[in-house]
Formats: structure tokens, C-alpha cells, sequence
């Protein structure tokens, strides 16, 4: 090979014709194929197929292009021992242009099965669909060391010592790894649920990571909790409450009456049945009902509840109900109580 030269004049020019040859089919992929396979899966209502026609755009654009190698590999005078080296990469190319395609399908498929199929919380179905995904990228490395004539039996079980090991330094992970898959296998609270961990966190669950559980907290900081924490831990999961409580006391001035206390009682008893933001007393327990003798006024408590659980709709219902139980205080001619004294002079 030295008194050749590895690129001819002829070569250079098939070579020139490969390449531009190369540009334009992936051009026309692109562009023509892909574009036609994307308009065709538009007129479809799901958005499941147009992802996984995204997915197919890469394979279709690292094919011509692992061809095209192999073209200028011919081309190209070597000797065998390079020659060999060069199909062994072009091969190992091919081999992982097609595993990490078929990794990149798996999102698309994940979900179009979380469409289609409840059986499998979104979290669970996170986890399989990653678990997969590295098990592809996985194959595909195993495939190409397997190419290279490198035994990767060998390799993995020449890891086992190395993984016990590691094990013993990594004790936290694996008990934060069982301690998420207890959260999922339980049910405890899934994703966009509104939980509170007495003294660590309080917040909506973003991700149920391996290791650990991002929770965001009502300010939008992020908070880390480590899984063993959680599934160790007494979890308030209030996204799962069907109702959300309202309780406060409504002061009466002494001078109230029996007969306009009850007036003023059965007037927001039927404001609360009436009205479409709170509960019915049939569905959960409503007490409007005079509680004490305080200090300075007779306490009436208010005990309901809201239909929706969300913030915002829970404040409004509230506010909705102070301020119809200010109009019923008024017009049964009462009136709200503060704190006073009354101080008795004495003559010598």
C-alpha cells in the first residue's frame, strides 16, 4: 500500500457521486417522505402517531447515510486489515443507528399506552418505559462489543465482584430505589398530587425519580425528598379529599335574642343547600349550631364544606358565605360582636 496511492483520481469522483447522492436522499426523506407520512398522520385524531413518525425520521436519515459509508469504504484502496477495521465500524454504526432509534420509539409508545390503557399509573409507566429504553441502549452496546469479538458475558460477570461492592457503598440508593417502588406499588399519591410531609415538605408531587421525589412547593421551590424518607414517613395526601372543610365561629352580640339566633341559623343553613359551591348536608356533615358563651359574644359555629378541593374555588366559596352571613346578621337586625369590658365603679 505504500507505493499505491489509497485514493484515485476515479475513486474521488464515485466517492464526490456517493456523497451527493447521500445529500439528496436524505433531502427527499425528509422533506417528501417523512413530510407526506406526517400529513397523512394529521388527518388522524391522535397524536400518537405523529410522535412516533417523529421517532421514524432519524432511522430514515442514519440509513442512507451508514449506506453511503460503506460505498466510500469500497471505494477507498486499503488493505485487508484496515478494510476489516472499517466494516467492523460501519457495522458497529448500523447496529447502534438502530438501537438508539428503537430507545428513541419507546417514548411514542409509552404514550400512546398511558392513552389507551389505566391499568398502570403514570409514574409505573415512566419507570417501565425508562427501564426499557436503557435495556436498548444496553443490547445495543452488548450487540457492538459482540461485533468487536469482545465477550461481554465475560465483562458482565467480571462485574459482579465490582457490583457487591458498590452494593455496600450504596445501600442509600437501593433503599430509596425500594422505598420509591413501595410509593408506586402502594398508591400513596402519583403526579400533580398536593401532599404534605409533616416538618419536611408540603407541595405538589412534579416526579417520582429512582432516588428521590421532586416536590414543588406553593412558592415554586423545589424540594428533594429522598424515597426511604417518604415511604418511611405519615403522608397527607389532600388531592384525595372529595370536599374541602370551612370552620369558623360567628360572634353574636349578647343582646341577640333565642328566636333571631335561630332565624339568623336557618337563613344560612339555606343558603348552604342552595348554594352550588358547597356540599349538601346529605353528602357530608354541615353544623351551623350555637357552641358557647364567650367573652364578649354567643359563638355560632359554621361548619361546611366545598365541592371543589382547589384553592382558588375553595377561597371564593368562603368569601361567598362571610359575606351572605354578614347580610343575614344585618337583616334579622343583630349584629357582630367585639371584645369589651365593662368596668363598675364603687362609691366610698
Amino acid at each position: 500500500m505504500n507505493d499505491i496511492d489509497f485514493l484515485t483520481i476515479e475513486a474521488m469522483t464515485n466517492i464526490g457521486v456517493i456523497v451527493g447522492i447521500t445529500l439528496l436522499t436524505i433531502l427527499i426523506i425528509r422533506n417528501i417522505v417523512v413530510g407526506s407520512l406526517l400529513k397523512i398522520a394529521g388527518k388522524t385524531d391522535s397524536v400518537h402517531d405523529d410522535a412516533m413518525v417523529g421517532a421514524l425520521k432519524k432511522p430514515l436519515t442514519l440509513i442512507p447515510i451508514g449506506i453511503a459509508l460503506f460505498a466510500i469504504l469500497q471505494e477507498i484502496n486499503l488493505d485487508d486489515t484496515y478494510q476489516s477495521y472499517g466494516e467492523l465500524l460501519i457495522k458497529s454504526y448500523f447496529y447502534l443507528a438502530v438501537f438508539w432509534s428503537l430507545a428513541d420509539a419507546i417514548t411514542p409508545v409509552r404514550d400512546f399506552v398511558g392513552e389507551k390503557y389505566d391499568f398502570l399509573t403514570p409514574t409505573l409507566r415512566n419507570w417501565i418505559f425508562r427501564t426499557l429504553k436503557f435495556i436498548a441502549y444496553l443490547v445495543g452496546v452488548v450487540s457492538v462489543l459482540e461485533l468487536w469479538g469482545v465477550d461481554a458475558a465475560s465483562i458482565i460477570a467480571g462485574l459482579g465482584l465490582f457490583s457487591v461492592a458498590l452494593a455496600l457503598g450504596a445501600q442509600n440508593f437501593f433503599k430509596n430505589l425500594i422505598g420509591g417502588l413501595l410509593i408506586i406499588g402502594e398508591k400513596r399519591f402519583k403526579q400533580g398530587d398536593w401532599i404534605n410531609i409533616e416538618g419536611v415538605a408540603e407541595g405538589e408531587v412534579e416526579k417520582i425519580d429512582f432516588r428521590s421525589t421532586l416536590i414543588r412547593r406553593f412558592d415554586k421551590a423545589p424540594i428533594f425528598v429522598p424515597n426511604s424518607v417518604l415511604s418511611d414517613s405519615e403522608i397527607i395526601n389532600f388531592s384525595e379529599m372529595p370536599f374541602r372543610r370551612i370552620r369558623f365561629n360567628v360572634g353574636l352580640i349578647y343582646q341577640t335574642t333565642p328566636e333571631t339566633i335561630l332565624n339568623i341559623r336557618k337563613d344560612i343553613e339555606d343558603y348552604v343547600a342552595k348554594n352550588d359551591d358547597l356540599v349538601n348536608a346529605d353528602e357530608a356533615t354541615t353544623t351551623i349550631r350555637v357552641t358557647q358563651f364567650n367573652d364578649s359574644s354567643i359563638d355560632l359555629l359554621i361548619y361546611c364544606f366545598t365541592k371543589s378541593t382547589r384553592w382558588y374555588d375553595y377561597t371564593k366559596a368562603k368569601e361567598d358565605l362571610i359575606l351572605e352571613i354578614i347580610k343575614i346578621v344585618k337583616n334579622n337586625g343583630s349584629d357582630f360582636a367585639y371584645p369589651t369590658q365593662t368596668i363598675h365603679l364603687e362609691k366610698d
